[in-house]
């Protein structure tokens, strides 16, 4: 009976492997770049999805008639798309650091400008990760510089060093800095340090006399730079992977609330009184047995009550778990505009054989 493990085995975890497939490719292919509210996420959601979820028309129209959605469906909508928005965010930054392409890196964060504020709120860390991409972006130039070091170069970085030790922590820390002054308080940090300094001649000191400014753009180009875009490219990646693992999850849990509305969909096919005909193999003898199927909604009243059962397009899949360890499964075929029921079972006793089954009775609620 190997097969009909692997059969089995196939009816009940192809949905999840089409789940992960559908993950994959909602990554890869489906970019919410434009998206900067709630509303504007529902209607992207239910355009990009909805069919494939299989959802009512009434809710596909969503646009024009405000039907109102599923709870299952409501409370994982809005933070799938938020997760994916800022995965397809954090994604293009990382390319466009890489790059080390000042124009990609604007780019990048001007097309998601108007997107930050609907991100903001479940998503802290972005405000301050854009502001540094931005700052490193105003501050990159095209080409090293070619001027000659200068002797005060290591001087200066010294100074820096010794009165600016922090990168991050403090409220004088260069990335902290960045992030509430950006680019005009890097700038005007490294010009007043420039001033501060000066050279002794005999008992006499002076104030530097040289342009700052090959010094300044050597502190940053090999110091403040690097450490900002490695801290940023970091936070970036942290960020990345957790947004992927909590859309998946909010992915998993749809998926699954529209799995759970298709089989209780099918449940109600099932619904109403049977007349099944069984046949065993092993003896040759039939059974006839009358079995009632209640709304989908009263399966817990059911006595006995199956372990499992799920319905699928016309493929309707039943276990029951009896005393002294017995299990029988039951895998049926609905036909005849679900007037029939036709297949087979087997149990852990060995016995299996056909079913043949015909409503007899249509659907009612139990103790109806």
């Amino acid at each position: 009976m190997r097969w009909r493990a692997v059969i089995l085995a196939a009816f009940l975890l192809w949905p999840h492997v089409l789940f992960a497939a559908d993950f994959t490719n909602l990554l890869q292919n489906k970019a919410p770049q434009a998206l900067v509210s709630d509303k504007d996420a529902t209607v992207f959601f239910l355009k990009t999805f909805g069919a494939s979820l299989e959802l009512p028309k009434g809710l596909l129209q969503r646009r024009r008639d405000h039907s109102p959605l599923p709870n299952g469906l409501t409370q994982h909508l809005s933070p799938l798309v938020a997760n994916l928005a800022t995965w397809h965010l954090t994604n293009d930054l990382l390319a466009a650091l890489d790059q080390g392409n000042a124009s990609t890196i604007r780019s990048v964060l001007d097309r998601r400008q108007q997107q930050l504020k609907w991100l903001t709120p479940s998503q802290p860390d972005l405000p301050a990760l854009m502001a540094l991409a931005g700052t490193i972006a105003q501050l990159q130039r095209p080409d090293p510089t070619t001027q000659p070091l200068s002797p005060h170069d290591s001087v200066f970085t010294l100074w820096l060093h010794e009165h600016y030790p922090n990168w991050t922590g403090t409220p004088d820390s260069w990335l902290t800095l960045a992030q509430t002054e950006g680019t005009a308080g890097v700038k005007k940090r490294l010009r007043d340090s420039w001033d501060r300094l000066t050279t002794q001649d005999g008992r006499q000191e002076k104030p530097l006399q040289e342009d700052p400014a090959p010094s300044i753009h050597r502190f940053l180009r090999h110091f403040f730079l690097p450490i900002t875009t490695a801290h940023v490219r970091a936070t970036l990646l942290q960020l990345h992977v957790g947004n992927e693992r909590r859309a998946w999850k909010h992915w998993q849990a749809i998926r699954q609330w529209s799995h759970d509305r298709k089989n209780e969909q099918g449940l109600q096919r099932l619904c109403g009184t049977w007349q099944w005909l069984i046949h065993n193999h092993q003896n040759h003898g039939d059974h006839k047995t009358v079995m009632v199927y209640p709304p989908p909604s009263q399966y817990h009243r059911m006595d006995p009550q199956p372990a499992t059962i799920q319905v699928q397009g016309d493929t309707v899949y039943i276990r029951w778990e009896f005393p002294r360890g017995i299990v029988q499964e039951e895998s049926l075929l609905l036909s005849e505009k679900d007037q029939l029921l036709s297949g087979s079972f087997v149990n852990n006793l060995g016995p299996n054989g056909n079913i043949t089954g015909r409503r007899i009775k249509p659907c009612r609620e139990i103790g109806g």
